[in-house]
């Protein structure tokens, strides 16, 4: 008789490498296994789904399922998680929902703190966090990117440190008392009254200590600081760690009992190779990684780490499960030396794969319904063996994406994710 798992228990199971009933799938969980807006829009459509659409953060303009009454898509998609969001996005409490109009005429409930300005050429700009970040999005763009560097005049190591009062003051890398209180009353109902894990999402500013330094200071200045200036990367990364670890502990205290998994973003890979050499990572940004991860499981032993980092990783993998990261997302098997069997052979006993069920680079785009199928079918067989596998695409599904592609990979993830 085969026994039927909730959904955080299956969750759990995967994250111990046991096999539970089923693989679990990620509908939506985190900013990096999401959908964009318009294509969620024309997916509830053909299924029939009157609910409105909650749009939380500009920058990837993705759907948030988890805020749909009864969740009804989440439970149509098979979903086994949900995300807890910052209430805060770029100093934008998650309140006060109003009616935008998207770029196709459908609709979105956005926080009532969103407000764009649409300039005379069509595209869209948003001020937040009191004028430091600048964020637009082109007339026929599909989301908002960051278009200023907060930090790109510091051109020393004095400069940096004499900025680094100011920043550590201005709470954009601290978390408030009334936003914890917030997100534990969420957090708690979605425990106690629901059987789905919970993944807390908390952000750039929140969880990341290498991408958000390229957002900050500029990609180039940041890449010119490590390969010149070992020093200023050390004290800038020494300042990140320090806030991280206080912001850590405060939000695990209240909120470390509902968690299930914690949610770090930092993107050390290209297409064909890592950002960096090994070595160099080692030195600049693994000892931080390691204290961050540290803290994390001294707050809350129970809890699981997942670590967001697109492209070509491989040679960093033995670094992070020494670092203590339980699990690996987007798996970006269309990345070099990214193989999934080989992946799954040399390291799927030590960390979780979160991710790699599509291609969304390629298969996504350019083939049919029943090519996705086949595609999900070969790479669920691949790694989920042994369990340490939850299933969604490689990264989120764009706006280009025809709603029955979308719904052909989650109904082939539940043909195929049994044991």
């Amino acid at each position: 008789m085969v026994v039927v798992m909730k959904h955080r228990e299956r969750v759990r199971a995967t994250l111990a490498h046991e096999e539970p009933d089923k693989v679990p799938v990620d509908f939506c969980a985190t900013h990096n296994s999401g959908i964009n807006v318009i294509a969620y829009n024309r997916v509830k459509k053909m299924l029939g789904i009157n609910q409105p659409t909650y749009m939380r953060d500009p920058i990837p303009m993705l759907a948030s399922p988890d805020l749909e009454e009864n969740l009804e898509t989440t439970k149509l998609f098979g979903g086994d998680m949900l995300p807890l969001h910052r209430h805060l996005n770029f100093g934008v409490p998650a309140e006060d929902w109003q009616t935008w109009t998207l770029k196709d005429g459908s609709e979105a409930q956005v926080p009532g703190g969103f407000q764009p300005q649409i300039k005379d050429n069509g595209s869209a700009e948003l001020l937040l966090l009191n004028g430091l970040a600048r964020l637009s999005m082109p007339s026929r763009g599909h989301h908002f990117n960051l278009i200023n560097r907060p930090l790109g005049a510091i051109e020393n190591l004095e400069q940096l440190e004499n900025i680094l009062p100011f920043l550590r003051q201005s709470g954009a890398f601290s978390i408030s008392d009334e936003e914890l209180q917030v997100l534990a009353a969420r957090a708690s109902d979605l425990h106690n009254n629901t059987d789905y894990a919970l993944v807390a999402t908390g952000g750039p500013l929140f969880f990341s200590l290498y991408q958000i330094s390229q957002e900050l200071f500029g990609y180039e200045k940041f890449f010119t600081y490590m390969a010149s200036e070992p020093e200023f990367i050390h004290c800038w990364n020494e300042f990140l760690t320090s806030t991280c670890i206080e912001k850590l502990q405060k939000y695990l205290r209240v909120l470390g009992p509902y968690l299930d998994v914690i949610l770090m973003g930092d993107d050390y890979g290209f297409q064909n190779s890592l950002q960096m050499s090994p070595a160099m990572f080692r030195n600049l940004f693994k000892p931080y990684l390691i204290r961050v991860c540290r803290a994390v499981k001294e707050a809350a032993p129970g809890i699981k780490i997942l670590l967001h980092s697109c492209g070509s990783i491989a040679p960093l993998i033995p670094d992070f499960i020494e670092a203590d990261i339980d699990a690996l997302n987007p798996v970006q098997i269309t990345a070099s030396d990214m193989e999934p069997a080989r992946l799954k052979k040399e390291y799927g006993r030590e960390i979780t794969f979160w991710g790699g069920g599509v291609r969304t680079q390629t298969t996504l785009v350019n083939g049919s319904p029943d090519d996705i199928t086949a595609e999900v079918k070969e790479l669920i067989d691949i790694f989920k063996p042994g369990g340490g596998y939850i299933f969604c695409p490689i990264h989120d599904i764009q706006e280009e994406v025809p709603p029955e592609k979308i719904i052909a990979i989650y109904r082939a993830a539940e043909k195929y994710a049994s044991y």
